[in-house]
């Protein structure tokens, strides 16, 4: 599963819409739905506002982002 893919899934899990993931990140809808997407992966400010408004340690955002990083790099 790619890194957007598991993000969709933790929002959904904590029963967020885009729009309300991008306010509590300090982001725009828009750049979610691009990571999201597979479009665009976040930069490292990012990560830990992500993680935190998923309920989720940033490591394992990380993690997800690196899993995703290796398999673009094969």
């Amino acid at each position: 599963m790619k890194f957007g893919e598991k993000i969709v899934k933790a929002r959904k899990k904590v029963k967020l819409c885009e729009m309300r993931l991008a306010q509590l990140c300090g982001v725009s809808r828009s750049y979610i739905t691009l990571i999201e997407n597979g479009k665009r992966m976040p930069g490292k400010r990012v990560i830990p506002k992500i993680a935190g408004a998923l309920n989720l340690k940033t490591n394992t955002v990380v993690d997800w982002y690196l899993e995703d990083l290796r398999e673009k790099l094969q």
